[in-house]
């Protein structure tokens, strides 16, 4: 067989198998992307199932205390009818692409906290300490809402006493530092906090958003329960 005959074998042979190897790897490429795009339509879809199941527990009360005070005192069930549609009218416009400053989420977390307020009167008091520097630091939209209604849950359920929600911040290891305390006598409790839904789904979606299980943590100093949430600087 001529020399020119086996180059000519050769070169076609190099052809057909260059060509199979870019068609192999377009597939693969197509089946990356394709999986790619599956795992985030699923973490889309988890998160936002992690948001939709947030709101009920705290629509029924808010419910329950306006058709309780339409009798009583029908001025201030309009007024918490007007601030329960502000609050939702918050939190309609968010979703789990956006992130928020902390100023945002604290002036949002207000209106559920004047809510909460309605129903509880004097016995629920409120401290806020933001820290200057982290007023324009971004976090995922809605995420201090479920851990306040936690605070107030453990906090106030149990006693007809006062009770005092303190929400701290502060910038530390390049993480935004957030704290939110609430009082807890572990002698008064059936449940343990910490172990609801709202700081299970926070973790969940943090872990979902970051990719790390270490942005949230819980402790008990005394008679305080302490919820301490940590944001990187970086993402």
């Amino acid at each position: 067989m001529a020399i020119r005959t086996i180059i000519g074998i050769l070169m076609i042979t190099l052809f057909m198998l260059f060509g199979w190897v870019v068609h192999v790897a377009r597939e693969n490429l197509d089946e990356a992307r394709r999986l790619h795009e599956i795992s985030k339509i699923s973490k889309e879809t988890e998160l936002l199932n992690l948001r939709q199941q947030l709101q009920p527990h705290f629509l029924f009360n808010t419910l329950n205390s306006v058709s309780a005070l339409a009798g009583s005192d029908p001025a201030l069930a309009k007024k918490m009818i007007h601030q329960l549609s502000d609050f939702l009218r918050g939190t309609i416009r968010q979703s789990d692409e956006r992130k928020n400053t902390l100023e945002e989420e604290i002036e949002h977390l207000k209106l559920y906290l004047e809510i909460e307020k309605v129903r509880f009167g004097n016995r629920l008091q409120t401290s806020i300490h933001v820290a200057p520097d982290t007023l324009q630091i971004k976090l995922p939209s809605l995420l201090l809402q479920p851990l306040v209604e936690n605070a107030i849950k453990f906090g106030l359920y149990d006693t007809l006493d006062e009770v005092l929600i303190s929400i701290y911040s502060s910038v530390e290891n390049d993480h935004l530092v957030i704290k939110i305390t609430n009082p807890f006598d572990h002698l008064a409790r059936k449940q343990v906090p910490g172990t609801g839904f709202g700081i299970s789904s926070v973790t969940r979606r943090l872990y979902l958003l970051y990719g790390r299980n270490d942005l949230l943590a819980t402790h008990v100093h005394e008679n305080n329960f302490t919820v301490t949430i940590k944001i990187p600087l970086a993402s």
